[in-house]
């Protein structure tokens, strides 16, 4: 049997400190390409040097855990369309089944935790200034690509239009974006929006980080949290509805109006897997931390905050009762599509045995039942010709 050769490619972050400017460090996406020949250059150079071992070079390994066919794994880069990739070469005897490469890719992955692609170096002036000091790594959210799987993506990418500054409308158009690239997979989603982000301004950063905590506030309603209990067949704390909010944003814009105006409307996708996203909120933070080396919290007023929700809470048709915490005897009338799906008969009963859905001594709860909600709108039949008076 021959000997083959199967390549993986994964993008590198890069962090960059110029040491003839002071300030904090700034990603690669940030610098321009006038630093990209210096980075790679160097980046080539160290990996021949003793020091780099960890970065560059896979410790001893009995491949057979892996696969049996694997004969080595080794590891170089390569610039492809501007972005620096960390390649992996994978010599085996013959092809690696679809199931082989990917536990390949588990082992690459899980040496980058071990500090396999990650490394510090200098890249020297060519006049008489100091220089770049870089910080390269392999993020373990980035994808870990065949070189057909590569060159999809890049065509891919090259047919999505650009979006160079952050409203609501494009805030949307981002989010879609990223489900079409990644499905569910919401760490690679997150991986992906962070990317984009990085390619923006600070203040377009900016704008996403207040756009997602704005519609996180404005899901924030008891009626949904309803929901999202029946979803996930468990009690929620503010972190775990929070996480779901997010989860929701992620679904898209239609989808997430219409779970405002009904949460009932989530029956159509009971049959998810995930109804948490934990790092969407975080994503514009990371990003605009690492543009600015400050936070987006710090750099974000409340007073602007509050206005921006404000104007994005004009797009919102909240439905009858989604501002009152209904209990267990109450959330078949409020959700029955939803409760039909998630809970059997005997389930619900049990559920109204045990007591309360919601603690009645929190004022806030108190005030909020205090209000009896509306009831939901229903189609009325149309009469019959003849029977109008």
């Amino acid at each position: 049997m021959e000997d083959s050769r199967l390549a993986l490619y994964s993008p590198i972050q890069v962090d960059i400190i110029d040491r003839d400017n002071p300030g904090p460090s700034f990603p690669l996406q940030a610098a321009g390409p006038e630093h990209l020949d210096r980075i790679m250059n160097v980046l080539w150079s160290l990996q021949s040097q003793e020091d780099a071992r960890n970065a560059f070079t896979a410790p001893e390994q009995d491949w057979s855990e892996i696969c049996e066919k694997i004969i080595s794994v080794t590891r170089t880069t390569a610039l492809i369309d501007g972005q620096p990739y960390g390649v992996y070469f994978c010599q085996s005897k013959g092809d690696l089944a679809p199931k082989e490469v990917d536990d390949l890719r588990w082992y690459c992955r899980n040496e980058w935790e071990n500090g396999w692609g990650e490394g510090y170096a200098h890249c020297p002036s060519e006049g008489p200034g100091l220089g770049l000091y870089i910080h390269f790594w392999q993020d373990d959210s980035a994808p870990l690509l065949t070189r057909e799987q590569l060159e999809a993506v890049q065509k891919a990418e090259q047919c999505r239009p650009a979006i160079k500054e952050i409203t609501p409308d494009t805030f949307w158009t981002l989010l879609a974006q990223a489900k079409n690239v990644c499905g569910n997979d919401q760490k690679a989603a997150a991986y992906w929006l962070t990317e984009r982000l990085l390619e923006l301004d600070p203040e377009q950063v900016l704008n996403f980080h207040s756009i997602t905590h704005g519609y996180l506030e404005l899901a924030d309603k008891y009626g949904l949290w309803n929901a999202a209990i029946l979803l996930q067949e468990d009690d929620y704390n503010n972190c775990g509805f929070e996480d779901f909010r997010a989860w929701l944003i992620y679904q898209g814009k239609e989808t997430y109006l219409a779970a405002l105006r009904d949460p009932d409307s989530l029956a159509d996708l009971a049959d998810c897997v995930n109804f948490q996203f934990e790092a969407l909120p975080y994503v514009g933070d990371m990003a605009h931390e690492r543009l600015t080396g400050r936070t987006a919290y710090a750099d974000i007023s409340p007073d602007a905050q509050k206005r921006l929700t404000s104007e994005l809470k004009k797009g919102i048709v909240y439905g009858a009762g989604i501002e009152f915490p209904h209990e267990w005897s109450e959330v078949a009338s409020y959700l029955p599509r939803l409760t039909a799906q998630c809970l059997t008969p005997s389930e619900l009963r049990s559920n109204i045995s045990r007591g309360h859905l919601w603690n009645h001594n929190d004022p806030d709860i108190r005030r909020a039942r205090a209000i009896m909600p509306r009831k939901k709108k229903t189609r009325s039949p149309k009469k019959k010709e003849g029977d109008a008076r």
